[in-house]
Formats: structure tokens, C-alpha cells, sequence
């Protein structure tokens, strides 16, 4: 097709000169009539007169003809053109159309055969034997309890009463009500990172005896982090709630932060969840609570006037006040 065209375009030109060059030639001849007319006028022989008349009457006709076939000659030529570009417009359209779907095609065959990869590896990891826990939290989860078993069977549990571990966890706790999260300095981080070792050790070694009591240590780790490490808070609360009895006052308290954590860190859904949780067990100082963090400036006010988390809460209101009632 381009051949073609290039082939048209050098015989348009050709056409063009030759145009070019009979209007030259007519040019020409009527100036060389037009002198022999002026000069071959007499005013004495008429007869002579009426012969040069007739010769200048002919070369006008002659002339006519010639302008005729030079207007049929680019008439023709420049329909010629607009057939020849119609025609190889509307073929590299076609041409041009054809390797589109030709790409389209590649490229559907492509993604074909990436999604054929992606489910055979799905499908080899299905398959493939769970030898390794499949979260942080689970790894933890085994090897306290091996870490509980091995020292159990060193020490003995009768070497170690439950109820002065207890009334040592609670002396921690009442020692972290005096810090603030902050500002602490370098000797209460120093006991902070103290306190966070024994809490681990007695979390492998207590078993579920010390649940209740070191759900609050953790909580209170919790708030101290809440400042400075966003990440250790929410695993600290992770770690309470799992420790702390299912249905009490102090799961209920411990998914009431979790949903200010979520809220804090905009993940609304997961705050309406933990909030709905929380008010599973409901008492007077989370009603407190969440009627000052629904207003506007505290931690909840994002949840309470975001759609459609607004109309949820507020539904979770309205259970709240028909359970009180």
C-alpha cells in the first residue's frame, strides 16, 4: 500500500508539470498572437483586418480548448488523488486494526497463561504439608507452650504459689500507675523493660492461674506504648485479651481500646466490631467512656460521624439504651 501511494504521488507530480507546463505554453503563444495581432492592424486595408480578425478568432478558440482540456486534465487528477487517498486511508485503518487485534490477542494469551502459573502455585501451596505455623502469633502461641511445658517439669509447679505471683504482678502494676507513657525517663524505661521480661517469663511458666492478672499487666504496658509505639501497644492488647477471661469486665474493656486503636489508625470497620464486642458486657464506666469519645475531639468522633459507621453506632446506642432499660 505504500508502494502504491508512492507510486500515485509520482504520477500526480508528473501530471502537475505537465499542467505546469502547458499553462507555460499557453502563456506563451498569447503573447506572441497578441504582438502579431497589434502589429499586422492596418487601418487602410479592412480586408486585412477581417483576415488577422478570423486568425486572432482561431487561436482564441484553439486556446479555449487547450484551458478546457487542461481544466479535464486536473479535474481527473485531483479526483485521481482523492480516490487513491480515501482508498489508502481507509487500508492502513484495516492494516492498523488487524495488529491491534493481533496485540490483544497476545496479550490475552499472556495473561491466560500468568493466571494458569499463579493457580498451580496456589494449588502447590494447598497441597504442600503445613510443617511451619502459618502466623507471628501462632509461633508464639507453640513455643510458650513447649518453653511451659520444659519448665514445668524442671521446677515443679508446687515450687511456686500462684497467689504471691499474683500479688506481685499486681504491685507492678500499681508501681506503672505513677509513669506516664509520656514521660518517662531513662530509669523507669530501664524497669519498664524489667517488668516486660518478668511478664513474659510468668506468661511460659504460670499457665492459665495468672490469665486474669497479667491481662492487666499487659493492658497497662499497653497504655504506656500508646504514645510512642503504636505497634507494641496493639500487641500488648492482642496479648491481654487473649489472656483476660472471654465474657468479663476486662475483655470488655480491652476490646474498647482495640476499637480506639483501630479508630485512631482509621480502620473504622475493625473499631465498630471491637466496640460492638466491647458493650457485649456493658458497665457504667465504658458508657462514660464512650459518650466522651463520641464528641467531637475524641478518639471515637471520626467513627461516630463517618457514614455508614455513624448509623451503625448508632443502632449499637440504641440496643445499649433498650438492654438498660
Amino acid at each position: 500500500m505504500v508502494k502504491l501511494r508512492k507510486v500515485t504521488l509520482v504520477a500526480l507530480l508528473g501530471a502537475s508539470l505537465a499542467a505546469l507546463a502547458v499553462a507555460v505554453y499557453l502563456f506563451w503563444g498569447y503573447r506572441e498572437n497578441e504582438s502579431i495581432v497589434l502589429d499586422g492592424i492596418s487601418p487602410v486595408q479592412v480586408t486585412e483586418q477581417a483576415r488577422l480578425l478570423q486568425e486572432r478568432v482561431e487561436i482564441l478558440t484553439k486556446r479555449a480548448g487547450d484551458m478546457e482540456l487542461l481544466v479535464v486534465v486536473l479535474l481527473g487528477t485531483s479526483g485521481l488523488y482523492a480516490i487513491v487517498f480515501v482508498l489508502s486511508s481507509f487500508f492502513s485503518a484495516m492494516s492498523f486494526a488487524r495488529q491491534a487485534d493481533k496485540s490483544i490477542a497476545s496479550i490475552r494469551d499472556q495473561l491466560g497463561a500468568a493466571m494458569g502459573d499463579l493457580r498451580e502455585l496456589q494449588e502447590e501451596a494447598r497441597k504442600a504439608p503445613h510443617l511451619q505455623p502459618q502466623s507471628a502469633e501462632e509461633t508464639a502461641d507453640r513455643l510458650r507452650q513447649d518453653v511451659r511445658a520444659i519448665l514445668r517439669e524442671e521446677i515443679g509447679q508446687g515450687q511456686r504459689s500462684v497467689v504471691n505471683v499474683e500479688a506481685q504482678v499486681e504491685a507492678i502494676v500499681q508501681q506503672m500507675a505513677r509513669w506516664s507513657g509520656t514521660g518517662l525517663d531513662s530509669q523507669a524505661r530501664l524497669e519498664l523493660l524489667h517488668y516486660e521480661n518478668a511478664a513474659a517469663f510468668l506468661e511460659l511458666t504460670g499457665g492459665p492461674e495468672l490469665g486474669a492478672a497479667l491481662a492487666g499487666l499487659y493492658r497497662r504496658f499497653a497504655e504506656l506504648y500508646a504514645v510512642s509505639d503504636k505497634t507494641r501497644q496493639r500487641f500488648y492488647l492482642s496479648r491481654a485479651l487473649s489472656l483476660a477471661p472471654a465474657v468479663s469486665q476486662a475483655a470488655s474493656e480491652i476490646h474498647y481500646d482495640l476499637a480506639c486503636w483501630f479508630a485512631d489508625n482509621r480502620d473504622l470497620s475493625h473499631a465498630l466490631g471491637e466496640l460492638a464486642l466491647a458493650f457485649q458486657h456493658q458497665s457504667k464506666a465504658l458508657d462514660d467512656r464512650l459518650a466522651r469519645d463520641i464528641e467531637e475531639g475524641g478518639r471515637l468522633y471520626q467513627l461516630a460521624s463517618t457514614p455508614p459507621f455513624e448509623k451503625a453506632l448508632n443502632d449499637l446506642l440504641l440496643k445499649m439504651s433498650i438492654g438498660i432499660g
